[in-house]
């Protein structure tokens, strides 16, 4: 009988059939990933509905968080947006109220300085269970509904204006900016390197100072902070400046804070090209120019300064 010879199988012959494969399993990565990308091109998408439906407010809108600001609210722009949304219908032009449509005066000073801007917004932005008011989110940005809470305060409690501003600003820069610096930061001379402890408040933190009302600023400034360092200044007096820190100037402080979260019209304006503090002022002294005027016709035709 004869035995069959088995088949025997070189290592040459072994490498060139694992040289195949990887050769046919290489060629298939490059074609199956070209084929999908023909198959896909061919079968056209369609969006049955319009795109503003592929777009939802909940996106940027969030939860129930207040969303704050990247810029001082502007109650100019807080006023359009209380026109826009016809508050008056309710509340009335002045923040009254209309006889059976709104509870709440908004003009009253009582009222406005016990509430915290933060739950205004919060009330405007999402409503409060249990009471019947829009949302101001479903037609307004959180910016401008920013704008439309320090609106509402101003009805009741007036924004600074520029002459108060400009007369409480050297007054500020005597007692307060040693501490909370000139721009409100927390960084005057006195906390260089951070070396006070608690760092004096920062007024353009504005998750803070939204968190105050200005009834606990009036008591802060008024009474002082003992575990904070901050002093009291009601009944106190700045003989340098002629000023005497009586109730009426506190509340002028108060709105001086504000003024760091919140701007008017009058403010911007007053800021926009002002001399720096210490530097001489632009404005002619009383009489002057009526002296200027006299000069002028005294002088010689042709002549010039």
């Amino acid at each position: 009988m004869t035995r069959s010879k088995k088949p025997v199988f070189t290592f040459e012959k072994v490498q060139n059939t694992k040289g195949l494969a990887t050769s046919l399993l290489a060629l298939l990565l490059l074609v199956l990933p070209a084929m999908t990308l023909l198959g896909g091109c061919g079968n056209q998408v369609t969006v049955k509905r319009d795109d503003s439906d592929l777009v939802s407010k909940d996106v940027t809108k969030g939860g129930r968080e207040a969303i704050y600001p990247d810029d001082k609210p502007s109650e100019p722009d807080g006023k359009v947006v209380y026109e826009k949304l016809s508050c008056a219908e309710c509340h009335g032009a002045d923040g009254k109220g209309v006889s059976g449509k709104a509870a709440i005066d908004l003009a009253s000073a009582q009222y406005m300085r016990k509430q915290k801007p933060i739950d205004q917004y919060m009330f405007l932005a999402f409503g409060k269970d249990g009471l019947k008011h829009p949302s101001t989110l479903d037609s307004v940005s959180s910016q401008k509904t920013w704008n439309l809470v320090f609106y509402l305060r101003s009805l009741a409690c007036p924004l600074m204006g520029a002459t108060d501003y400009e007369q409480v600003t050297p007054v500020y820069g005597a007692n307060c900016a040693v501490c909370h610096g000139p721009k409100g930061y927390g960084d005057g001379p006195l906390n260089k390197y951070n070396v006070l402890e608690p760092n004096p408040a920062n007024f353009q933190n504005y998750q803070r100072f939204y968190d105050r009302t200005d009834d606990t600023l009036y008591d802060h400034i008024a009474n002082g902070i003992k575990w904070e360092g901050m002093p009291n200044f009601l009944g106190k007096q700045d003989k340098a400046k002629g000023v005497k820190f009586d109730q009426a100037y506190i509340w002028k402080l108060v709105a001086y804070v504000r003024a760091f979260h919140s701007t008017n019209k009058q403010i911007a304006e007053a800021n926009i090209g002002s001399p720096a503090a210490g530097s001489p002022s632009e404005k002619p002294k009383e009489g002057q120019t009526a002296d200027r005027a006299k000069s002028e016709e005294a002088r010689p035709e042709g002549e010039t300064k």
